[in-house]
C-alpha cells in the first residue's frame, strides 16, 4: 500500500467492495501484472474488487474516453444511438460528444487498478463501490468542511467517462449508480443499485481528514421517526435558550 497516506479510517465503514486506486500513466507500471484479455473499462473495477492489482494497455470498450483512439465516424455521427434504443435520433446521440469528457489524444498508455491493500502507488482516483448508507458517509465527508454541493454527472452511453475521466480532468468528485450506464447494464459489469463515487487525487487528503474528524455513524440515524422528532425539538430548545435566553424564541426580529 502507498505509505503517503493513512487509509485505515476506511476500514471502519466495512465496505463490501474494496476501495480501488486508479493510476493513469505513460510509463509501464512496475510490480503490477498485466491483466490478460480485452475488457470494457466499466468492468475493470470488478477485478480489483476480487483482490487483483493489475494494469491494462488495451480495452474492448472505453478506448475513446481514455484518448487511446479517436471516435470513429459511426459513433461520432450518432448513428448507433437509435440502433441500441439509447436515443431517438442520431442528432440526440450526437450531442453527447460535445460534453462527454475524454482524455487528450495519446496522453495515457496504461491504466492501473489496485484494491486498497495492494496499492503501491499514489492514486489519481480513489473509487468506491458501495451501498447508499456507505455513500452517505463519503458524500457527507466530501462537504463536511466546505459545504460544497454534491454533483452527479452521467450519460446513457460512455458512462465510464464520468467515473474515470470527469473527476480526473475536473478535480471534482463525481458519483453515479450502477445499472444506469447502458453498456455496464448490458454486460452486467456490476450488480445494480450500487453507488460508484470517484475522488480525484486532490480531494483524497481532505476526504480522509474529514472522515477522521467527523462522526461516521451519527446516533440520529438510529432513533427512527418517533425518537428523532422529540430529540430534535429538545436540542433546538436547548440552543434557543443558550443563544436567546428563551426556549420559545427563535431569534427572529419582531
Amino acid at each position: 500500500m502507498s505509505n503517503q497516506r493513512d487509509y485505515s479510517i476506511l476500514e471502519k465503514i466495512k465496505f463490501d467492495y474494496a476501495p480501488v486506486g486508479v493510476k493513469f500513466s505513460m510509463d509501464k507500471p512496475e510490480r503490477v501484472d498485466l491483466l490478460e484479455g480485452r475488457y470494457f473499462l466499466c468492468e475493470l473495477l470488478r477485478f480489483a474488487h476480487e483482490g487483483k492489482a493489475f494494469y491494462v494497455s488495451e480495452l474492448e470498450c472505453g478506448t475513446q474516453v481514455l484518448g487511446y483512439v479517436e471516435y470513429p465516424p459511426v459513433m461520432y455521427s450518432g448513428q448507433l444511438g437509435p440502433i441500441f434504443n439509447m436515443f431517438k435520433t442520431p442528432a440526440a446521440n450526437r450531442r453527447i460528444y460535445d460534453y462527454v469528457p475524454h482524455m487528450p489524444y495519446h496522453s495515457v498508455k496504461y491504466v492501473t487498478h489496485a484494491p486498497l491493500d495492494k496499492m503501491n502507488f499514489e492514486p489519481d482516483l480513489l473509487i468506491f463501490t458501495c451501498k447508499p448508507s456507505q455513500a452517505e458517509i463519503l458524500l457527507r465527508a466530501n462537504s463536511y468542511t466546505d459545504g460544497k454541493m454534491w454533483h452527479s454527472k452521467a450519460t446513457t452511453c460512455l458512462a465510464c467517462a464520468w467515473n474515470y475521466v470527469q473527476p480526473y480532468m475536473s478535480g471534482e468528485m463525481n458519483y453515479t449508480i450502477t445499472g444506469l450506464g447502458f453498456s455496464m447494464k448490458a454486460i452486467r459489469a456490476l450488480p445494480e443499485g450500487l453507488i460508484i463515487i470517484s475522488f480525484p487525487s486532490n480531494t483524497i487528503g481532505s476526504l480522509l481528514e474529514n472522515l477522521n474528524d467527523m462522526e461516521l455513524f451519527p446516533y440520529w440515524f438510529d432513533l427512527g421517526r418517533e425518537g428523532f422528532l422529540p430529540e430534535r425539538e429538545k436540542r433546538e430548545a436547548e440552543l434557543r435558550t443558550k443563544l436567546f435566553g428563551d426556549p420559545n424564541k427563535d431569534g427572529s426580529v419582531e
